[in-house]
């Protein structure tokens, strides 16, 4: 693996750190906590953004080691699969339940981009705010795997 995309991944994982820990403020509120508006409205903005640094990232691993990334119009569902399976080159990125639960937040992040924020209501979102910290731990889990064995692979 080139430098360049280990910096770029370590940057990306700093990243999405940043964004985890934006997004335990919300689950640190009581929960008698009226959420309002200002609240649903984080809470989707801080979900896309989680997604979208580790789908920038899995970006970043599809045109480096697999010299594609999907452009069809399904392209971000095929990047998770991709990246669920492994090839010639490098191991799977995502374990199947990993893959999974990554889904979940695609799934809102098409739901988020597609229809008007006055739709979202807190008893959907609130299951993936909770999901975020063990989502995030297995990401950076797989992608610190990944460091470790792209650099044998530099030796």
């Amino acid at each position: 693996m080139s430098d360049k995309l280990s910096t770029e991944i370590r940057l990306g994982m700093d990243q999405l750190q940043a964004v985890t820990l934006q997004i335990s403020v919300l689950l640190d509120k009581p929960s008698d906590f009226p959420v309002g508006t200002l609240e649903i409205n984080a809470a989707c903005a801080m979900l896309h953004s989680f997604y979208t640094e580790i789908e920038k990232i899995l970006k970043l691993i599809a045109r480096e080691w697999d010299g594609n990334v999907p452009t069809s119009e399904s392209w971000h569902r095929e990047l998770l699969r991709q990246m669920a399976a492994p090839t010639d080159r490098r191991p799977a990125i995502l374990t199947g339940d990993l893959h999974e639960r990554l889904g979940e937040f695609l799934a809102f992040r098409h739901l988020f981009r597609g229809a008007s924020i006055a739709i979202m209501r807190w008893p959907k979102l609130a299951p993936l705010i909770a999901n975020v910290d063990n989502c995030h731990q297995h990401v950076r889990a797989s992608l610190q795997m990944f460091l470790a064995f792209s650099e044998t692979k530099n030796d």
